[in-house]
């Protein structure tokens, strides 16, 4: 049950409520308690200096006759809750208690007529409630004398006690309603994650296009909502990466393996001369070095997607590795009759990975190389800028299609598709450049004119250590 969220924060909500409303009604308990007794205290010192100034007013009127005094005294005064005595040493000169209810007076009396300040305090009796008895001492004809003011606590205990009968049952009443409150709030208030796990829960491979249900407001559930539809997008275009690179990679591999088995089932049905032999295995070589290529291009793109592709640091200058590159083209650039034409440049000392530069740059060329029609250019730049090296490569071919440039770096793409398989391409050289660039801190773009030719520009910093 404590498993429970809204349980767990109706236990809080109660925890935290009972104890402020505890702590809410002892104060009030304290401060009526304090109060009552401040009332009263003043009440019975107002009684006793009205009893002392009447009791030497008649003693005096008397010729100084305490005992005859004190009685006229009180004879006179009535108070509706107050009991007044008048002490000399400890016997009263007179009192107006019901009879059998003097209180004992207990305090030493020596030391109340040495001072002048009232004493008040409290003492056993009438009925078992107690009393609250004020001393004041005063001076009448030639004695020192006591007026004791008393006043029974019945009222004053009645009072607090119907003040406790309040707490003791208004506060449980309370916190009932409180948790029932509590419990109903935690219940609306947690409604939406419900209803959102449940439309989670729904939610699997098959149907990842699905969304949670986002309110209105601005609130934290509404932004988990839109934070959690993110997610799914994500990993929406995730799968659906996924299953493109499933479907493109099967039918990549499946063209050269259909090729070298149609070869080999030709081959072998019958015996054929040496060159037919020869020339089925040249075709099997080709396609099987084509499979072997794209195998590598796909599990090299596997390793940078899974992050194990980690950068392998060194230095080198830039300007000789565009110039191994450009030679290592030579061979398919003579065959079409192609020029390279690599533009000069001073030393360019960098620092990154050689190998997959290496692989970036001739896969570009190999890529301006095939678009280029006969006779045509190929030129490569390099230039170095504040900060960074910029690489240009650009051909003479006939440029890439406005409808096509957003795809250009997508994995398996090609803007002829029969084209490209007749070049020997699977659409994968550009987005293994467009990683390269960016696992140095750089990034690749182009620019291209229909008929007039393309020009890839990769951008690197020039210490990939500090990108």
């Amino acid at each position: 049950m404590l498993r429970s969220v809204r349980v767990r924060l109706t236990l809080w909500y109660l925890l935290v409520f009972g104890v402020l409303l505890a702590g809410f009604s002892l104060a009030i308990y304290l401060k009526l308690s304090r109060d009552l007794y401040s009332r009263l205290d003043r009440s019975l010192l107002n009684a006793a200096r009205t009893a002392a100034a009447s009791f030497q007013t008649e003693t005096s009127e008397k010729g100084g006759n305490a005992r005859a005094g004190a009685a006229e005294a009180l004879v006179e005064m009535r108070f509706p809750e107050s009991y007044i005595a008048i002490y000399q040493g400890s016997s009263p000169l007179a009192s107006n208690y019901p009879e059998g209810e003097h209180p004992v007076i207990p305090v030493d009396l020596s030391y109340v007529k040495q001072s002048s300040t009232p004493i008040f305090d409290s003492v056993p009796g009438f009925g078992g409630d107690g009393a609250r008895q004020v001393l004041l001492p005063v001076k009448a004809g030639r004695g020192d004398y006591m007026v004791l003011a008393t006043e029974p606590l019945h009222d004053f205990a009645e009072q607090l006690e119907s003040m406790r009968r309040v707490f003791y049952l208004g506060l449980p009443a309370a916190l009932a309603v409180a948790g029932i409150g509590g419990f109903l709030l935690a219940r609306k208030s947690l409604a939406p994650v419900v209803a959102m796990s449940n439309q989670a829960e729904r939610i699997g491979a098959s149907n990842l296009h699905e969304r949670l249900t986002v309110g209105d407001g601005a609130d934290e559930l509404s932004h988990l909502a839109r934070v959690f539809n993110e997610l799914l997008s994500r990993l929406d275009r995730s799968f659906e990466s996924m299953k493109a690179f499933t479907a493109d990679a099967s039918h990549e591999l499946r063209t050269p393996l259909s090729i070298i088995r149609g070869e080999a089932d030709v081959a072998l049905s019958q015996d054929r001369e040496a060159l037919e032999y020869r020339e089925s295995l040249a075709v099997i070589q080709d396609e099987a070095r084509r499979l072997s290529r794209l195998v590598d291009d796909m599990l090299e793109l596997a390793r940078a997607d899974a992050g194990q592709r980690s950068l392998r640091i060194q230095e080198f200058y830039m300007n000789d590795l565009i110039d191994d590159c450009a030679r290592a083209v030579q061979s398919l650039s003579l065959k079409k009759g192609i020029r390279i034409d690599l533009r000069p440049s001073s030393d360019l000392p960098f620092c990154g990975d050689e190998d997959l530069l290496r692989r970036m740059i001739l896969n570009l060329l190999d890529n301006a190389i095939k678009y280029t029609p006969d006779a045509g250019v190929v030129t490569i730049e390099t230039v170095q800028e504040s900060g960074s090296i910029k690489i240009a490569i650009s051909d003479t071919g006939a440029g890439i299609p406005a409808e096509a440039a957003p795809q250009i770096f997508d994995r398996f793409f090609r803007v002829s598709q029969s084209r490209s398989r007749i070049e020997g391409g699977a659409g994968l050289g550009l987005a293994i450049a467009k990683w390269a660039a960016e696992a140095h801190g750089g990034n690749i773009s182009f620019v291209s004119n229909a008929g007039a030719g393309s020009t890839f520009t990769v951008t690197l910093p020039s210490d990939t250590r500090t990108a």
